[in-house]
């Protein structure tokens, strides 16, 4: 394993495991590029750059958005930045742009972690490890741990915003199977196999079974390869990835929905002392 000396990504992690390579960078605790048998099964960006679409950051205290960056917590009306113009709103949680500290590492595994201080739009203090362990046969592992370490109990969300991608192939030309879910984006249903085509997609949806298990998975025939994402998430946001010319698909794994700051729908109440752990894994077939 070798770490580069800090650039505007902080510094990158170089990880292997048998045909498995990943870079992370530290900012974000970004996942800037994973690799199966050389081809690339995330989008990648240069570690040195500040890629765009949030891609493959970590996304804490909140996943997507909170409409005008406002909600109320005990009474008290709280202001965050708003920091999406387009849907005035604050979006992806306050770490993504923030230097996460190497805490442990070897050269399959890396463990990045952060303090969040209170702030006057988040008065609450976390601690959050993330947790990135190459497997030589099932890919990559990823766990985001938070521990409340303040005084009061703090709303909570989290997620993860990695592209899947099959060697940067254009995505109209995969296939897309989604899990089951109360939601369906168009007309088509994912729940088996379909091309993409020209589908737009930027939806957030509700697997039924989360606690047996889902996956999304991307098929492309002329590179002969699949990538999955695979997790117990209760909630998913799928986006077809316009930002980036449709060469990827976000695979969103979320703890709750867009939001969830002030419609409370399956939102953490993380209490003083109290942790929460989200996992799921990334592959390649």
């Amino acid at each position: 394993m070798r770490i580069a000396a800090m650039h505007s990504g902080g510094k990158t992690v170089h990880l292997r495991a048998g045909h498995y390579q990943a870079k992370i960078v530290t900012v974000g605790a970004g996942l800037a590029e994973l690799t199966y048998h050389g081809r690339h099964i995330v989008v990648p960006h240069k570690p040195e750059e500040m890629p765009l679409a949030h891609l493959g950051k970590v996304l804490i205290p909140w996943p997507n958005r909170v409409a005008n960056g406002c909600y109320q917590h005990n009474g008290k009306r709280l202001q965050l930045a708003v920091n999406d113009l387009a849907s005035q709103s604050a979006i992806h949680g306050l770490l993504a742009w923030r230097d996460w500290q190497i805490n442990q590492q070897s050269a399959s595994e890396v463990s990045l972690t952060i303090f969040l201080p209170p702030s006057y739009g988040y008065p609450f203090a976390l601690v959050s490890e993330v947790i990135y362990r190459l497997d030589t046969t099932n890919g990559l592992h990823v766990s985001i741990c938070t521990q409340n370490v303040g005084e009061d109990t703090a709303p909570y969300g989290a997620g993860a915003h990695p592209y899947l991608t099959c060697n940067l192939q254009h995505i109209d030309s995969c296939e897309l199977t989604l899990p089951a879910s109360e939601e369906r984006c168009d007309e088509r249903d994912f729940t088996t196999p379909h091309l993409l085509a020209q589908t737009v997609i930027d939806h957030t949806f509700r697997p039924l079974s989360p606690d047996a298990g889902w996956e999304v998975r991307m098929t492309s025939r002329s590179q002969n390869m699949s990538t999955f994402l695979r997790s117990h998430q209760p909630w998913l946001q799928v986006y077809t990835g316009e930002k980036l010319a449709r060469c990827g698909l976000a695979v969103e794994p979320m703890t709750c929905p867009p939001d969830a700051f002030n419609s409370g729908i399956s939102l953490i109440h993380l209490a003083p002392g109290e942790k929460h752990q989200l996992n799921f894994l990334i592959g390649s077939e």
